[in-house]
Formats: C-alpha cells, sequence, structure tokens
C-alpha cells in the first residue's frame, strides 16, 4: 500500500545538496514542479545556513518565494514582492544594484557575551571564519587568504567566497566585534579538513548558551540556544496560518535535522546523511543532481 500524505501548504527547502546541484544551479524539472506547487497556492521557502545576502539570485527568483529562512532560522525575512532587491540589500555593493528592503518576521540573535565568548574560540581556531550580522556575511583577509590556501592544496580554481558583493569585507574582525556583538546571528568556522572541524566540535559544544551543528563535516555552525531551522518554519507556518501537518521541509545534512523533526512531512534527499535519512516519512531515489526535490513534489502531488 503507498504511503498517504496530508496536503502541503509550506514547503521549506535546504539549498545546498538538495533544492542547489553540485554546480549551484536549480534543474529545470525541479523549476516546473516548484512553479506548479506555487501555483496551487503552495509557499515555497529556503531554508539554509546562509546569510541573507548569500541567497543565490537563482533561488530568490524561483517562483512562490517571497519567505527566506536564513542562518540556520536565526532568522526569517519577508522579501515582499521584490526577493532580489532584498537580497541585494544586503550586499555590500548594494549601490550598485535596485534594492528593496525585507521585513525581519523573526531575528534571534546571539546574546552579546554569548557572542564574544563563541568569537574567542573562532578566532582561536586560526581558520575562515564567517560572522552574518542583519542578513549580512562577514568576512576578513585572514580568513580570505586560509580559504585559498584550502583550495589550493585541494588543487580547485573555484573560490568558496565569491568577489559579487556577496561577502562584506571587514578590516578587523576584533575590532568590528567590539561594534557590533550585539548583531550576530550566526557564527561559522570553515576548517577545509574533517579531522579538524571534529577535534574543534566538543569546544564549542561546552560554550553554554549556543546551539552547534555542522552543515558539512568541514565546518561549525554556532547560533544562540534554542535557534534553529524547526523553529523557525513553525514560526512562519503559524503567522500565515498554517498548521504544523501542513508543512513539509526537504534536507540532507545535520543542520536540516530540526526541521525534519519538526515539519509534518519530512523528505530526506538521496545524497543524505544516513541519520538524517532515518528521520524521513520520504526518501528520495534521485540526488541533488538529478531532480530529488522535482521527485518529492511529484510523490506528493504539488
Amino acid at each position: 500500500m503507498s504511503q498517504t500524505f496530508p496536503p502541503v501548504r509550506l514547503a521549506a527547502l535546504d539549498l545546498d545538496g538538495t533544492l542547489l546541484s553540485g554546480h549551484s544551479e536549480v534543474t529545470p524539472r525541479t523549476r516546473q514542479a516548484l512553479a506548479r506547487a506555487a501555483a496551487n497556492g503552495v509557499v515555497i521557502v529556503p531554508a539554509t545556513g546562509r546569510p541573507l545576502a548569500s541567497l543565490p539570485p537563482i533561488v530568490a527568483t524561483l517562483p512562490g518565494v517571497r519567505y527566506a529562512l536564513t542562518s540556520n532560522g536565526a532568522a526569517v525575512w519577508d522579501l515582499h514582492n521584490d526577493p532580489l532587491g532584498a537580497v541585494y540589500s544586503r550586499y555590500a555593493n548594494a549601490a550598485e544594484h535596485e534594492t528593496s528592503e525585507p521585513e525581519a518576521v523573526l531575528h534571534d540573535l546571539m546574546p552579546v557575551e554569548t557572542a564574544r565568548e563563541v568569537f574567542a574560540l573562532c578566532e582561536a581556531c586560526h581558520a575562515d571564519l564567517r560572522i552574518f550580522a542583519d542578513g549580512r556575511a562577514m568576512t576578513d583577509h585572514a580568513s580570505m587568504e586560509y580559504n585559498a590556501a584550502c583550495h589550493a592544496r585541494k588543487g580547485s580554481t573555484e573560490a568558496r567566497q565569491p568577489d559579487d558583493g556577496r561577502f562584506t569585507i571587514v578590516r578587523d574582525f576584533a575590532e568590528w566585534m567590539s561594534r557590533h556583538a550585539h548583531e550576530v546571528e550566526k557564527m561559522c568556522v570553515f576548517f577545509g579538513d574533517p579531522d579538524l572541524a571534529s577535534s574543534w566540535l566538543p569546544r564549542f559544544r561546552a560554550i553554554p548558551g549556543v546551539e552547534v551543528v555542522q552543515g558539512s563535516p568541514e565546518n561549525i555552525e554556532v547560533t544562540a540556544a534554542g535557534v534553529d531551522k524547526g523553529e523557525a518554519l513553525l514560526t512562519l507556518a503559524d503567522r500565515l496560518g498554517i498548521p504544523r501537518a501542513q508543512t513539509l521541509a526537504v534536507g540532507d545534512s545535520e543542520n536540516d535535522r530540526a526541521m525534519l523533526e519538526k515539519a509534518g512531512v519530512a523528505a530526506v534527499m538521496a545524497n543524505g546523511m544516513p541519520q538524517i535519512k532515518a528521520l524521513a516519512d520520504l526518501v528520495t531515489t534521485a540526488d541533488c543532481d538529478h531532480d530529488g526535490v522535482a521527485e518529492v513534489f511529484e510523490t506528493l502531488g504539488l
């Protein structure tokens, strides 16, 4: 007997390894599936560990996208009728774009002292640090140099940090934190080495008042305690008058765990982590490169 699911009115989609292919694209079949669902009234919500500034234009302009869940749930943004302009508003070179101001539906920031403690440990790692604040992605020159060195060791020609305005480069993170510690949504450290990330993980988890997850084995992501994609999803659903049972979460990794556990329907990609697949009501046969999200929408009749 085939499994039956409740009707879905809100679909929260992880980006990397889920909605986006390995080439950071949305496949034509997936775009068509989202368009059909949006035409039927389904709210399409990108749900990502990235800040608003790092939401790809190809995602912001998808059919049905008005809201974005970012920074692992620290922020939910209402992009109104100009999603791309809202994203550009958080670029370092925003003046070069046509922008619009998004509305923060949810903004759950780190307490100042917690942010300072997390930052001190991030600094001790001497790795590639990103700080997300007010939808912006902050980096510094030391982090950029570490990032470049990691890619050089791997023989990669693709820069992880694009030079298109998405990143705001600060001269001195310590000086920036002295003035902006109260604005932090999330801190993320990229090590470029799973073993190195694993060795630092217990120290981050020992900090009181934080949530610590790994979007990939090579990084560590830190938000305030109680902040996760699941709570953000439920907050948005409540605002829109949508019951939890009529929400869908689609993901692949540990930073998707909370929204998969809390959504009415949980779908995990074929390329998902084994422990994340164990949470699923539905596991796709296709991965992110082969229309996995489209398969979910088609299976659910969206």
